[in-house]
């Protein structure tokens, strides 16, 4: 009866971290405002996003004022914005807009399907640097068509997992004790929560990379749009790829830690 329930209580720990792993990190970074707007920050430093915006930023001036080349004068003002540290806080508000418009529902004149990119500011900072005073007197947005995802889609996703990670983490931790304490060899115990630990890591590998895949389908439009979006997936995303690499390189240590121990004590 006590290998009985060492088992199980093995087995709702291994469980347990499976889905604490990918689902606590998820939480924190991606249903968190603040954690996804600082982890897609991190793709402000990429060549493709940079190049995105300078480009966005030029075609929006010259559409929208009557001065003759003022794209192209701004041009390369806007290419050096983009490689300055202003365009990391300014992209990070951007960032924030993508988290609102996904996990919040969106009003009567919010679109469904497109995702409206508000770059006033980033527009206005650039020009503050133009050799000839340019001014815009509206509110300039970026359009990113979306397919599989809609505005406010997200919101009861979110609350799910936030809801799933806390009940995860605590059953996990609960199982791990019970299984400690009923095992009649806790170094054996210990190995296998190791096991699953490294089953936790390599499933929260393997989600991070479905979920590129997902955001790299969900994206429609331009060639660099579509190439920014999977961008600033990826960055976001990186840290749960990392994260899930790390816990399964501490199970694999504490698997072996323990298997040694346990076959220590067996020989005495």
């Amino acid at each position: 009866m006590r290998s009985l329930l060492t088992g199980l209580f093995l087995v709702l720990a291994a469980a347990g971290m499976i889905v604490a792993v990918p689902s606590t990190w998820v939480a924190s970074h991606v249903v968190s405002a603040d954690g996804f707007a600082d982890a897609a920050a991190e793709a402000a430093s990429k060549p493709v996003v940079q190049e995105f915006f300078a480009a966005k930023i030029a075609e929006e001036v010259a559409q929208s004022t009557d001065i003759p080349l003022a794209g192209a004068a701004v041009a390369p003002l806007a290419t050096s914005y983009t490689q300055s540290p202003a365009f990391v806080a300014d992209f990070t508000e951007v960032a924030r807009q993508q988290h609102r418009w996904l996990f919040t529902q969106p009003g009567p004149e919010t679109s469904r399907h497109q995702m409206e990119l508000d770059v006033t500011p980033m527009v206005n900072r650039v020009l503050e640097q133009a050799p000839v005073p340019i001014e815009i007197d509206r509110k300039i947005t970026v359009p990113v068509d979306q397919t599989r995802l809609t505005a406010g889609s997200m919101e009861g996703v979110g609350s799910a997992l936030t809801v799933t990670a806390w009940i995860s983490v605590i059953a996990g931790v609960i199982a791990a004790l019970a299984a400690l304490i009923f095992g009649r060899n806790r170094a054996a115990v210990l190995s296998w929560l190791g096991v699953g630990a490294v089953l936790a890591g390599g499933a929260g590998a393997a989600l991070a990379a479905y979920l590129r895949t997902k955001a790299a389908e969900s994206a429609t439009g331009d060639l660099s749009t579509q190439q920014t979006v999977e961008a600033v997936a990826d960055d976001v995303l990186a840290g749960l790829t990392s994260t899930s690499w790390i816990v399964a390189g501490v199970g694999l240590a504490v698997a072996v830690v323990g298997a040694g121990a346990a076959l220590f004590l067996n020989r005495r």
